[in-house]
């Protein structure tokens, strides 16, 4: 699934680069730093799951849930045309946190998902007005999530679980000029994605499967969600000076 996902990226990456316009792009912006932030809602898969299975351990557990946190963001923009920008960048996908206590308040499960989300998009811009671009972006996405889940109720812990896939990642943008060098950027999106394989230490230097709480298959986390983000975008000419070979 992850080899098919990464082959369609791909060829969407390219196909979005051939049918974009071919003249090169000579400005101000065409080089930019992109730092923002925003706020993330995630399918959550197995976590959901394991929530449920400690709500029902005991008559009276209370759950406090959630499929949603904030998140960061810092790319590199390059615009190789008027219509057509490229995007790299990471996003610090932060805290989700999924609480279930007893009624008498001395036994708790938690179940903490964390990640880190590297991608890189190809971007068709449109120009409404000469301030204001709009652009429609899609590209690849590599993932490593982090679980860490403590269950009192049944002894059962998972202390810092690593697992990674591939997925794809959609964006829609507006940017508004404030001036030459800065321009607003408000945008949201989507992410398809599923994060499976885990594993934590469970002894020095030996990892070990992450299975589902409640069950014994290995436990999956769906990031698959939508996005909303804001920042600022900061251009500027060249990445270095040219050289003058003649001094």
């Amino acid at each position: 699934m992850n080899r098919l996902l990464g082959l369609l990226c791909i060829a969407t990456l390219l196909t979005l680069s051939v049918s974009t316009s071919s003249f090169a792009y000579e400005g101000p912006r065409k080089y930019g730093v992109q730092l923002g932030g925003g706020f993330g809602i995630y399918d959550m898969g197995d976590v959901s799951l394991g929530t449920d299975y400690l709500l029902g351990l005991r008559p009276g557990n209370t759950a406090t849930t959630a499929d949603g946190g904030p998140m960061g963001n810092i790319a590199i923009i390059y615009r190789s045309a008027r219509h057509q920008m490229w995007e790299v960048g990471f996003n610090p996908l932060f805290d989700v946190e999924n609480l279930v206590e007893n009624a008498a308040g001395d036994s708790s499960g938690q179940l903490i998902m964390h990640g880190n989300e590297f991608y890189a998009k190809a971007m068709i811009v449109t120009y409404p007005s000469e301030r204001l671009n709009l652009n429609f972006g899609l590209g690849v996405a590599y993932y490593n999530a982090e679980l860490q889940v403590q269950d009192d109720f049944t002894r059962r812990f998972y202390y810092d679980a690593v697992g990674r896939a591939f997925g794809l990642i959609g964006s829609l943008g507006l940017e508004l000029g404030l001036s030459e060098r800065m321009g607003l950027y408000l945008g949201g999106g989507g992410r398809l994605v599923n994060a499976n394989n885990f594993s934590y230490e469970s002894s020095p230097g030996i990892r070990s499967g992450v299975s589902v709480l409640g069950g014994s298959r290995p436990m999956e986390v769906n990031l698959t969600g939508g996005y909303g983000q804001v920042g600022l975008r900061l251009y500027f000419d060249k990445v270095t000076k040219p050289v003058d070979f003649t001094r």
